[in-house]
Parts: C-alpha cells; sequence; structure tokens
C-alpha cells in the first residue's frame, strides 16, 4: 500500500498491484464457489425432479392396474410391469442405500435380483422378531418385477396384498418428508378375502404397537430397512390393521399403509 502526503496534509493510500490481486482473488473465490453450489443444487433438484416425475408415472400405472401390472399367482406371488418406468437408481436415490443383497441373473442383458430385508419394529423385549424379504427385478436398470416373502403369505391373503398394491394408485404423496399412505376398508375390498388379527399375529407376531379409536381395535406393524453398510435407517413401511370387534377371529375392518424413505 502506499502512501501519499496532499498539500492540505492529507495522507491518500493507494493499494499496490500486490493489494489490488489479494482484494480480487477473495472475491472471486467466493463467486466460483457459490457457482459450484448453484450448479451442484441445480442438478441434483433436476436429478430429484426426475426421480419424482419417474414415480408419479408408476403411481400412475398403479391405479390403472389391470392396464399396467401382471399378477403372477404360479409360485407365491409376484407383480410384472410390462412396461416398467422405476430405474434400480431411482431406489438408491430415495433410500440413500443399496440393497440388502444382489444377485446377478444374466450379463447381456443385464438382469438382476435386489433384495430388501424389512424388519419389524419391535417395542419391548417380549416381542417376536419377523423380517419381510421384498425381491425386485430390474433388466437393464428398469424395474420388472416385484416379488413376495412366502412368509407374509402365510399371514395375508394374496388377494389382500394385491388390494393393497392397487390403493398405491391413490396413495396420498408427501414430496417433502418422502412418504405415500393409502387406506381401504372392507367396502372397497368386496370380495377379496381379509385376514383376522389372529391369523396375523400367528405368523408376524404381535404388532408393534396397539392402540383404539372410535371403537375400531388397531394394531400396527412397522418394518424399518436398514442400510447393509452402516446399519442406518434408510426406508420404513406401516401398516394399520383395524378392526371393529373385540373377537380377533373376526376379519378385519380395513388398513392404513404408510410408507417412507430416509
Amino acid at each position: 500500500m502506499l502512501a501519499k502526503v496532499t498539500s492540505l496534509g492529507i495522507i491518500r493510500r493507494y493499494p499496490t498491484a500486490a493489494n489490488i490481486s489479494t482484494l480480487t482473488f477473495v472475491p472471486r473465490m467466493l463467486r466460483k464457489r457459490l457457482i459450484q453450489a448453484i450448479a451442484i443444487g441445480f442438478t441434483l433438484s433436476l436429478l430429484s425432479g426426475c426421480v419424482y416425475i419417474r414415480l408419479l408415472k408408476f403411481k400412475g400405472q398403479l391405479y390403472s392396474f389391470d392396464e399396467f401390472v401382471v399378477v403372477e399367482l404360479d409360485k407365491g406371488l409376484s407383480l410384472k410391469f410390462p412396461k416398467p418406468v422405476v430405474r434400480d437408481e431411482d431406489f438408491v436415490f430415495i433410500t440413500e442405500s443399496q440393497p440388502s443383497s444382489i444377485a446377478e441373473i444374466s450379463q447381456e442383458p443385464k438382469v438382476e435380483n435386489w433384495n430388501w430385508r424389512f424388519e419389524k419394529q419391535i417395542q419391548n423385549e417380549d416381542g417376536t422378531p419377523f423380517s419381510i424379504i421384498f425381491r425386485t427385478r430390474f433388466e437393464e436398470g428398469l424395474l420388472t418385477r416385484i416379488d413376495f416373502d412366502e412368509k407374509l403369505l402365510e399371514a395375508i391373503p394374496a388377494g389382500f396384498i394385491v388390494e393393497l398394491f392397487r390403493s398405491l394408485g391413490e396413495a396420498k404423496i408427501n414430496k417433502l418428508r418422502k412418504s405415500a399412505t393409502a387406506a381401504m376398508n372392507r367396502e372397497t375390498m368386496h370380495g377379496v378375502p381379509l385376514p383376522t388379527l389372529t391369523d396375523i399375529s400367528d405368523v408376524m407376531g404381535q404388532p408393534t404397537d396397539k392402540d383404539k379409536k372410535d371403537k375400531r381395535r388397531l394394531w400396527n406393524y412397522v418394518f424399518n430397512f436398514y442400510n447393509p453398510k452402516n446399519k442406518d435407517l434408510s426406508g420404513q413401511f406401516a401398516i394399520v390393521f383395524q378392526s371393529d370387534s373385540e373377537n380377533p377371529d373376526q376379519e378385519i375392518a380395513g388398513f392404513e399403509l404408510t410408507g417412507k424413505a430416509r
């Protein structure tokens, strides 16, 4: 910094080239970092937007279930998607996790089975452990099939599970919370066999918690998916079975399903 005394005795200071370089360096670095931050944020927003759009398309397919979903009952229960829209990377983006395990079926074309293990959340030491594995098949990165755990079918009839997935076509989506909620009752499932609380608890054990509302018994089963690497909670779904009878051997009156990503 150079100093110069004027005729009036006022000292004026002038920046040197080195000072100017220093002064302009900081703003340039800030601008560069700001531009990088904006670019990253924009890219992530585009990515999340693409994921959200594909999930909305999938929701639309479930809404038009009979047109876009094929139900197979030959070996347990499977749902096939002839016009797939959801990608394997969408699952990873939503859960921020890889699946519990991956099995390669073929390389050309690329076909993989991704297994997702959900564990029942237990509130007390007397609770019975129970887990469910969902198998998702991806062909060239696109979801083409979901296979359901036989243990789940022992507790809940296949027809009920199909209607449960059909109901997701009308689910309420909360993008901020990365969650979806759907509900159905006995009247809307005419002709579909419904389980009893006894059927459910015989296989799945006691629920995570119990409650009562408007004279209805509520059995809430919460299942958690944990990141296989760091064991962090990465996904969750809860099924609340509703019964309007004190007799656990009576068919349930309805259910509410909520799925939530990390």
